[in-house]
């Protein structure tokens, strides 16, 4: 079975109809090659081969084919729905129980038709349905290419500048460059900074980050380079630095330039050489971390 040798007479679109009544449907399969191509499966085997078809746009099913009955019918209808949402359903039955177009609209069918089907308006009704599907489809595929363009690791935009933007992240995301980020207020740094750590190798290990006009300057150093026990008064324990605590990790410092000039020489000492040294000890670490910062001044 399969569509080979099917006439297509130009058809753009693929019907199948599912109905082990072969008597009666070779009609129906006709009338409907005149502007489909058209395919009849009658057993289970047939009908999953036709599901995983990716040309199938319609399905023409005979819910009196299926089971004890138009019930059971419906049941089927749902599981084909289920698989494929792309394609067209449509239903047929003798049944004249008034709760079955509700089933099998609810199941997930397009149309209903009583058996005996009015072949000109099947035939209409699966062309107006299959363009309306395709249309609803073709606008899906355009709203996620748009979202997909205009959204990035949290930053919304799809403006020319903005992706330059997304470019210049990716460009830079798996290097361990230090990355400067400059902008005015607002204008999302950090989300940048973040940006490049999920798009990199780091995405998993520490990312830290500290405002540095907002801690006074006596306590900065402290803040970044930590502290061993009694360096400072007050200094019961131990304490980690920000640099120690971002390890295999990211630092990320914004506003970097109200850092005092002589932690700015520390800071750049750290850099090239990796490590750091906590105030009061003696022992230098070895840290591995990559450094973004941000500025809203000219630098």
């Amino acid at each position: 079975m399969g569509w080979d040798g099917l006439p297509s007479n130009g058809a753009r679109y693929s019907i199948a109809i599912i109905s082990d009544e072969q008597s009666t449907f070779p009609e129906i399969g006709r009338f409907l090659a005149q502007t489909f191509r058209t395919i009849l499966a009658t057993n289970e085997e047939q009908i999953e081969a036709l599901v995983s078809a990716p040309q199938l746009h319609a399905i023409v099913l005979d819910l009196d084919s299926i089971g004890d009955g138009a019930n059971d019918g419906v049941e089927v209808l749902k599981e084909l729905r289920q698989l494929r949402e792309d394609i067209v359903l449509v239903a047929i039955t003798r049944s004249t129980d008034r709760g079955v177009p509700l089933k099998a609209s609810q199941a997930g069918a397009d149309e209903f038709f009583l058996i005996p089907v009015n072949l000109q308006d099947l035939q209409v009704v699966l062309s107006r349905a299959i363009e309306k599907r395709s249309l609803q489809l073709e606008g899906r595929r355009l709203r996620e290419q748009v979202e997909s363009k205009s959204a990035f690791c949290g930053m919304i935009g799809c403006s020319a500048p903005m992706q330059r933007v997304y470019q210049a992240i990716q460009a830079v995301a798996d290097s361990n460059a230090t990355v400067l980020v400059r902008g005015e207020s607002g204008t999302g740094k950090e989300l940048v900074a973040q940006a490049i750590v999920q798009s990199g190798d780091r995405k998993d290990k520490p990312f830290i980050c500290l405002n540095c006009s907002a801690i006074p300057e006596s306590l900065m150093e402290s803040e970044l380079f930590g502290y061993e026990k009694g360096a400072l008064t007050g200094a019961e324990t131990a304490r980690a630095g920000l640099i120690e605590m971002a390890h295999a990790g990211t630092l990320f410092l914004d506003e970097i330039t109200t850092l005092d000039q002589n932690l700015q020489t520390k800071l750049l000492r750290v850099l090239q050489e990796h490590a750091t040294q906590r105030l009061g000890g003696r022992s230098v670490k070895k840290i591995d971390f990559r450094l973004v910062a941000a500025t809203n001044d000219d630098l």
